[in-house]
């Protein structure tokens, strides 16, 4: 048996579970490989020093899964050499669209992005004029923001990230940072709050930030580029070569679309970029970790 470990986005997850459920079913009776998929769908409290997971470089690494199917922090903070030691090198086995590889990909081939999840900045107009909007990341570590920020729960992965984006590129004003938001638990609370006017800005996945019952949210496009984490594939070194096919699904037109539909942006050329993320500057993606 071969063991797929899958932790994705709040929105997506099960839809890509299901997807991947109903294709290990069909390798099954294909070739014989019968497939479980472990969805872990809480977030991680995050760990001082480590990768903050807990399933990679913290344990037995004979009981690692046979395939990640992850977001990128996941494979931060590893101890030097340990994907060379525990994880198949494939270079060129799963290329991405010409756009995103100079800052996406993995030269050394151990992991393969098969999306790329922004993060976005929204605003209500009717709290904010465009005189007070944020035009850089670093517009909202002015202390003007206090309290008024909103993002969902602390271990989530928006959270996270932001704060790990700020704290590497603006150490200084981390602690500053860090009034200036309210944690409101589930992503769709964020929405609501900035939605409704209880919050003037919120910052969640590109997803959830187009969501608006009132028409009251406006996506900001900083001038210093959509912050993105990849979501990403790895196999382990145990790995049988047939999981490989559950990388080439992944990347299938029939993923894709609905990533890109999500505001996701697709990896193949095959798919096209989401009409939300075009009518700005593709060029401006810019990756966290």
């Amino acid at each position: 048996m071969a063991r797929i470990f899958m932790h994705q986005p709040l929105n997506i997850s099960r839809a890509l579970e299901e997807m991947l459920g109903k294709f290990a079913l069909e390798q099954e009776a294909k070739s014989g490989i019968h497939v479980e998929i472990v969805s872990e769908m809480q977030c991680q409290p995050e760990k001082e020093g480590k990768n903050g997971i807990g399933h990679i470089g913290e344990g037995d690494e004979k009981d690692l899964p046979d395939m990640f199917i992850v977001h990128e922090n996941y494979f931060t903070g590893l101890p030097e050499d340990y994907l060379k030691k525990n994880f198949i090198s494939l270079p060129g086995r799963f290329p991405i669209r010409a756009e995103l590889k100079d800052k996406f990909g993995d030269p050394e081939g151990y992991i393969h992005p098969f999306t790329v999840m922004p993060f976005a900045m929204f605003y209500n107009p009717s709290q904010l004029n465009e005189k007070q909007l944020p035009k850089f990341w670093s517009d909202i570590l002015n202390p003007c923001w206090k309290d008024k920020i909103c993002m969902p729960d602390k271990n989530h992965l928006a959270p996270k990230a932001i704060r790990s984006y700020i704290k590497a590129n603006y150490p200084e004003s981390f602690d500053d940072f860090l009034k200036n938001i309210v944690y409101m638990g589930a992503p769709v609370n964020v929405v609501n709050a900035v939605d409704s006017g209880q919050y003037p800005m919120g910052i969640t996945n590109i997803s959830f930030a187009r969501i608006s019952r009132n028409k009251n949210i406006r996506i900001l496009w900083p001038e210093d580029g959509m912050l993105c984490i990849p979501q990403i594939m790895a196999w382990s070194r145990k790995a049988d070569e047939r999981l490989l096919e559950f990388g080439d699904f992944m990347r299938s037109p029939i993923v894709q679309e609905y990533l890109a539909l999500q505001s996701f942006i697709p990896v193949t050329d095959e798919i096209d970029f989401p009409k939300l993320i075009k009518e700005h500057n593709i060029g401006s993606l810019k990756k966290i970790l």
